[in-house]
């Protein structure tokens, strides 16, 4: 499978989605569009590294997205795709850093993986059957502000709740637990190799100290 990208024509002549929902075996595809140590640690990240010679998921995916048009199949076979499918397989095939983040309630865990690579930054959420959820970040925000967003929205919503936040990188041994009280905020760090160990959590701080914690956990 071969990828070809064209430029995305001006908002007045096609407007393109917010989001763009793809199946598990879609997202092979992308990733063996362009094959690389990158792709392979993107699928170990969306945890699909077992399924990536899959033949037959392979098969399935182009299909479902020629089907729907997210992807134009040539005459010896090969696939194209462009646009905003172009750039969640650039993002994904070209990743420098991949960050996970976890929100938490009482009852559920939700998490939104951030794939960031030198031309696109996308953000992606887990969703029924194996389905993910492709959303650009805003254009205007740094990746750690906009990880800050996405958990300080969370909390809004579910003031007793909490988030962590890790980088998905060889080597980063620990986890960032968020949790606010009232207006001020309290982090923590955790090791991921001994969940069982205390927290030293570290409270009274404001937004610009928890982005500073942010950063770090990030490696920025």
């Amino acid at each position: 499978m071969t990828e070809t990208t064209t430029a995305a024509p001006p908002a007045a002549q096609k407007s393109f989605p917010d989001a763009i929902g793809f199946g598990f075996a879609e997202l092979l595809v992308l990733l063996n569009l362009r094959r690389n140590s990158a792709a392979e640690e993107s699928a170990r990240a969306l945890r699909l590294e077992r399924e990536l010679d899959d033949a037959s998921l392979l098969s399935a995916g182009a299909s479902s997205l020629v089907a729907r048009g997210a992807a134009t199949a040539g005459p010896g076979g090969e696939l194209s795709v462009e646009g905003p499918v172009a750039a969640v397989t650039s993002a994904l095939t070209e990743a420098t850093k991949r960050v996970q983040i976890n929100l938490l309630t009482a009852d559920s865990t939700d998490n939104v993986l951030s794939v960031e690579s030198p031309d696109y930054t996308i953000l992606l959420q887990p969703r029924a059957y194996l389905s993910w959820f492709a959303m650009a970040q805003r254009p205007d925000t740094t990746p750690a502000e906009a990880n800050f967003f996405i958990v300080r929205k969370h909390l809004e919503d579910n003031p007793a709740g909490g988030a962590t936040i890790r980088l998905l990188q060889d080597g980063a041994g620990k986890q960032l637990l968020i949790k606010r009280n009232g207006t001020d905020w309290t982090v923590g760090y955790g090791a991921l190799d001994a969940p069982s160990e205390p927290i030293q959590e570290i409270a009274g701080l404001t937004s610009g100290q928890v982005l500073d914690h942010i950063r770090s956990i990030r490696q920025d």
